[in-house]
Parts: C-alpha cells; sequence; structure tokens
C-alpha cells in the first residue's frame, strides 16, 4: 500500500456515498446501513474470532454457495461472517444461509475503516473469492498475522496486464495472499508474472463445476413446465443494452412459435422496473414474479424480479441465453444452465469466461449469436429441432463432468491454513451469551457454566448474602472465591493501579466493549485455552458504562482446584528442582504460542496438587511476534522473586527462594527443547 493509494482512497470515499445515493434512487437498500460501509456499525460478540469470506455480489455468492456450507460443517466452533459490497449479495446470503452466518459489508478501504473492522471482528482467517483484493485490508492482515486465501482465483491476461500498470499505486498486495487456489493453469502463470510464490500457488478448478442442483428445483421446475405446457426460452442475467435485443429476437420467435414463453431475468435488482417498461414499451403481455400470479396462456413474458431462483429458471428453460455477452461485459458463468441440463446460447463477448466458452465451442456444447437476429435464428434452430438442442447440452455436460473436486480441494486448503479443532470441548466467542442487564451494561458469560447471568453476579455482597464467599485474595484488590455449585469460581474487579489509583479507584478510559479490560481478558483466555495452554477457564466478564465518563470491568474466572500461587508456597517451603523446571516449560509453553503477559510475577504463576503449573492474570496481555519481550518477561519475574525475598527479609520472615540456587533451575526448563 503506497501513500499515494491511502490518499486517494480518502479522497474518493465521499464519491462513494454520492454513488450510493445515486444508486438508490432505483435500489433504496444502496441508501441503508452506511455505518458499515465505515466499520461503524455494532458487531455483537459472538461473531469476533472467526472467519470471514468476502463474496463482492451474487455470481461470487452462488459460486461459493458448497465452499461456505463446508466450511460450516469443518468449524462449527467458529463464526462464519460473509461479507459483501452489494444489498443483492446480502439478501441472497440470508436466503441461502439464514442465521447460520452474519453478514456485513466490507468497509471502503480506507486505513482507518479496516483497522476498525479488524478491531470489531478480530478474524482468524479471511478467504476472499476470485480477486477482491484490497491493500488496506491487507496491510490490516499482514500486521494482525491474519491469514489470507483467495480461493476460486481467475486471472486473465489483461487483469494482470491492469495489476502490473498500477503496481505503484497500490502496492505489493500479492505478496502478502497467503495462498491462492486459481481455477487453471493460465491464471497460475499470471498470478506467478505478479510475484505470487509457487509455494503459495495451486490449481484447484473452479467451484461451479461442483454445483449440486437439488433434487427439489428439478421437481419444481417439473411443475412448472407440467403447468405451463409451452416452449420457454431464458434470458439470463441481462445487462442494459441487451434487454432491446433479447426482446427483438423474441417477438420474431412469437411468429412462429405463438405460445412461447420468454423468461428475463436482469442481472441488477435495481433494473427490474426499467425492464418492466421495456417489455410494455414491445406491447408484449407479461407478469412478474413478484406478483405471486399464475402465468396464463396470455402472459408472453415473464419478468423474474426476485433474487436466489436463477437455478430454477435454468432447469425450468428449453434454451438459455447467458447474457452479459451482447454487450461488452464480458459475460457470465454458463456452468450453471451446465449443471441443469440446459442448452446454452451466448452472445461474442465472453472475456470473462474465454477459457470455458473455448471448451464448449471445442465441443460443440454452445451456439453463439452476434444481435438480435442471430439470437432469433438459433432459439428458432433449436426450438424447431429439439435433438439438437439436447446434444448440445449433454455435449456441454460431458465436457465438465471430470472437472469436480474444487470444493473439496479449497476446503483441504483452509484446514491446511486454519486447523479444525480435534477438541470438543473447546469453547469459543461464537458459544458465548451476551446480557444487557440495562444500557450501560453488558455481560459476556459462557452458558455451559452458567445457565443465567446477571449484575448480581459480579458483586461480592451478592455471593456473602448467600454464604458462597469460600475466601479472598489479595493484592492491589480483593479477589474473591466463589462457591457456584460444581464450579468453584473467583471474582475479581479492575482497579487502577499507581499515582492514577489514589484519585481514580476504577474507573477507565472509555472503548470499545470487546477492547475493554475485562471483555478483552475474557476473550483472550478462550484463546489460549483454545491454544491447550495452561490457563484458567474464563465464565464471565461484566462493561459497565459508568455516569458522565469511562466504565467499569469485572471479571468471574474458573478457580484452578487445589492450586496456590508461587508466592505462597515460598512462604512456607523450597521448590524443588522439579518444580522449577515446570514453572520454566510452562513460561515458554506461553511464549512459544506468541503470549506476551504484561504482569509475569509470582503471584500470577500457580502450582497445583497434580504437579502442574498454570498461569493466571492475564489483564491488557495479548499475542506478539517473538522478540526481546520474552526475556523481559523471565527479567520481570526475576525482580517479582527478588523484590518478595527483600520484603520477607525486612519483615523477618522465610521466603524460600535463592537466585543463585534456584533461578538457573527455571531457565533450565525454559530453555530446554
Amino acid at each position: 500500500m503506497t501513500f499515494w493509494y491511502r490518499l486517494l482512497i480518502r479522497l474518493a470515499t465521499p464519491l462513494v456515498f454520492v454513488y450510493l445515493w445515486l444508486r438508490g434512487a432505483k435500489a433504496p437498500a444502496y441508501r441503508q446501513r452506511w455505518a458499515e460501509r465505515l466499520a461503524k456499525q455494532t458487531v455483537p460478540a459472538q461473531a469476533r474470532d472467526g472467519i470471514i469470506i468476502h463474496c463482492v455480489s451474487v455470481g461470487e455468492t452462488v459460486a461459493a454457495r458448497g465452499l461456505i456450507e463446508a466450511v460450516l460443517a469443518a468449524y462449527p466452533h467458529l463464526p462464519v461472517t460473509l461479507t459483501s459490497m452489494t444489498p443483492t449479495a446480502y439478501d441472497l446470503a440470508q436466503k441461502l444461509f439464514g442465521e447460520r452466518v452474519f453478514h456485513s459489508y466490507l468497509p471502503i478501504d480506507t486505513p482507518r475503516a479496516m483497522r476498525r473492522f479488524f478491531d470489531k471482528f478480530s478474524p482468524r482467517l479471511i478467504i476472499i473469492l476470485e480477486t477482491e483484493l484490497w491493500p488496506c485490508m491487507l496491510a490490516q492482515a499482514t500486521l494482525r498475522q491474519t491469514p489470507v486465501m483467495v480461493v476460486n482465483a481467475r486471472m486473465s491476461e489483461r487483469s494482470a496486464k491492469g495489476y502490473k500498470k498500477y503496481a505503484w499505486l497500490v502496492g505489493p498486495i500479492w505478496q502478502q495472499v497467503s495462498f491462492i487456489a486459481a481455477q487453471t493453469q493460465a491464471s497460475a502463470e499470471n498470478f506467478k508474472q505478479l510475484g505470487v510464490a509457487q509455494q503459495q500457488l495451486a490449481v484447484r478448478g473452479n467451484l461451479k463445476h461442483d454445483i449440486q442442483v437439488p433434487l427439489s428445483t428439478f421437481e419444481q421446475a417439473a411443475h412448472w413446465r407440467e403447468k405451463l405446457q409451452r416452449p420457454i426460452l431464458l434470458a439470463a442475467s441481462t445487462h442494459q443494452g441487451e434487454d432491446e435485443q433479447v426482446l427483438a429476437a423474441f417477438k420474431q420467435i412469437l411468429s412462429a412459435y405463438p405460445t412461447a414463453l420468454l423468461m428475463i431475468v436482469p442481472r441488477h435488482p435495481e433494473r427490474f422496473d426499467s425492464v418492466a417498461q421495456l417489455i410494455e414499451q414491445q406491447q408484449l403481455c407479461y407478469t412478474r414474479r413478484s406478483f405471486n400470479e399464475a402465468v396464463l396462456a396470455k402472459h408472453q413474458v415473464f419478468l423474474a424480479d426476485t433474487m436466489g431462483e436463477l437455478m430454477l429458471w435454468y432447469a425450468l428453460a428449453d434454451i438459455a441465453f447467458v447474457g452479459g455477452s451482447l454487450i461488452e461485459r464480458g459475460g457470465h458463468n454458463p456452468l450453471e444452465p451446465i449443471a441443469t441440463k440446459t442448452p446454452v446460447v451466448s452472445g461474442p463477448y465472453i472475456f470473462n469466461f474465454e477459457s470455458l466458452f473455448a471448451r464448449l465451442e471445442q465441443c460443440q456444447g454452445v451456439r453463439f449469436a452476434n444481435n438480435a437476429q442471430q439470437l432469433a435464428d438459433v432459439w428458432g434452430q433449436l426450438l424447431a429441432q429439439p435433438e439438437l438442442a439436447t446434444e448440445l447440452a449433454t455435449k456441454a455436460e460431458q465436457e465438465f463432468k471430470n472437472d469436480q473436486g474444487a470444493t473439496a480441494a479449497m476446503l483441504a486448503d483452509i484446514l491446511t491454513v486454519l486447523a479444525a479443532p480435534d477438541n470438543s470441548a473447546q469453547r469459543t466467542m461464537f458459544m458465548m451469551k451476551t446480557e444487557n442487564p440495562d444500557k450501560n451494561t453488558t455481560i459476556w458469560f459462557d452458558p455451559d457454566v452458567l445457565a443465567e447471568c446477571s449484575s448480581s453476579y459480579f458483586e461480592a455482597d451478592y455471593w456473602h448474602q448467600q454464604n458462597k464467599v469460600k475466601g479472598s485474595a489479595t493484592g492491589r484488590s480483593t479477589a474473591f472465591f466463589v462457591d457456584a455449585g460444581e464450579h468453584g469460581l473467583l471474582l475479581r474487579h479492575y482497579y487502577r493501579g499507581g499515582l492514577v489509583g489514589k484519585f481514580n479507584k476504577d474507573r477507565f478510559k472509555r472503548e470499545a466493549i470487546p477492547q475493554s479490560r475485562a471483555m478483552a481478558e475474557f476473550s483472550l483466555l478462550l484463546k489460549l485455552r483454545e491454544l491447550e495452554l495452561p490457563v484458567p477457564r474464563p465464565v464471565a466478564a461484566r462493561h459497565v458504562k459508568a455516569p458522565l465518563w469511562g466504565y467499569r470491568a469485572d471479571i468471574l474466572v474458573e478457580v484452578i482446584p487445589n492450586a496456590q500461587d508461587t508466592f505462597k508456597v515460598l512462604l512456607q517451603r523450597q521448590l524443588d528442582e522439579q518444580e522449577w523446571q515446570l514453572i520454566g516449560k510452562t513460561i515458554r509453553q506461553l511464549h512459544d504460542a506468541g503470549v506476551y503477559h504484561s504482569d509475569l510475577n509470582c503471584h500470577n504463576i500457580m502450582l497445583d496438587a497434580d504437579g502442574a503449573a498454570w498461569i493466571v492474570d492475564f489483564d491488557k496481555c495479548g499475542f506478539k511476534q517473538a522478540g526481546e519481550w520474552r526475556e523481559a518477561n523471565l527479567e520481570r519475574l526475576l525482580r517479582s522473586l527478588n523484590k518478595e525475598l527483600n520484603k520477607a527479609k525486612e519483615a523477618n520472615r522465610d521466603f524460600h527462594f535463592d537466585e543463585t540456587r534456584d533461578w538457573p533451575l527455571l531457565e533450565r526448563g525454559y530453555r530446554a527443547n
């Protein structure tokens, strides 16, 4: 990402909203959910820390349907969020997947918007369909070590030249992608020309080869056909400039086949009304799918003005014209009508799917028409010779019958980048619940531990009144041990330290709830336990907006059974060699996972009766790349041990720590292979 790109995208942002407003005149949905265009929306906690799949529009969403289903099955413990740029893609996602996925617009690619987007979703993997790459998004993914995969990727020679031409503007974006699953070898070669390394690239085929048309779709189409009993022509995914030609061709067909029905499916919903006006101007009798009325013998045209039903119309039609090809739009994918065994007709402009159409032309599985007259001729010939139409569809189907498997191959790639869990007890943010007892309070909790969680659960007095407080731990403040049935809980309120704490006891500067102290620690502990690290189980966290300024925070974690912190153990006895090495190994385990502990001291390291070591209190902690902080962590722990030793000497009490004797044992455990 270059300075010039950042400048231009900022300057273009107001123009984007002007475009959305103007387009909203015909499609009102473009004037809605603008906060998402800048990543300023509220994101549910359950959508965090999951997988984002970006399908820019309807075509990519349709292509990805099988893969999305496979991802949902492979990662049932993780949220899946579909992002797009268009309302139609959102509508289709809702229809196909419902509440099984979250949906958001991908924000405009400014540095701040993408930073907010990553803060809100905190994704662990981003999957992009085809080639929808944005420099600021990739920069944030690289900064946060979030892998980005491009699947079903296609790169024409013309597109590759365009990326090369503007490399000075967008920067080395292709080198920031973790893996690319290309549709064809030709696309793979073009990606190599853009600097993608061989080990980050594979040819996996086209997801649309894996389209499995549900039996119910064919049954529904057969029911329609039985009722209509007439020749049916389909013009699918048409664009402005094509509809006039399609209607002109159809009027010629009517002279020979007066009972024929034309089904026309405009590519963009905002054109539904304008296409209806064109039909009226041609003085053709028509009905619209949205009218929910029967198609009668008098109706000559059926305007399919709904989303998500194109496969039904393909299955119903005798012949399908694939739009975007009579104008210089580049055509649309012919694999959908091939999947429904429908003969394919196309215009000459098919450069978006050149390789597919080249194969169809070679096997004689497609007919081409350059204009309205030729389209009428081709339609007429195939209607007059149904055996020729059947042969056309059969040849196309045979050509691509061995090309399936892209979905399974791409899922295997995804599983390589992000391993699926093998721990059935794993808990993630997706499994947590959110409560808002009032407008100022947000609670996250694990329903596997607590059936419900009210604000009173974070008040020590509540537990005292029930005689459930079984002890306390003192430090900067008091934490309470609570008996909550089969789970022992530790309740901790967050307090300010240092000089600030003398006049501001427990208020923190207001920030986004997921980044606030208790919520951040809660979600971090979930991730650490997912990595099977020795940390306590988070149970609940509370964020409360304070009057006028700031917020207060509390957390409930599960008590580690039969465990004492190292400080208390050293007050009683000397640790043996095995225990010191165990502590060193446990710290190294966290460091190898990239976990930074901001306050590693002898109070935050626990030893239990089963000979295991645990690390607790992850306030203001997180993940970091390998660096000098690891040694600094160890030095902080050593300082805390020596500090407690000096305090014990001043108080004339025992503290069984000797740096020359004990510290080399801890280091030996830490540095052991």
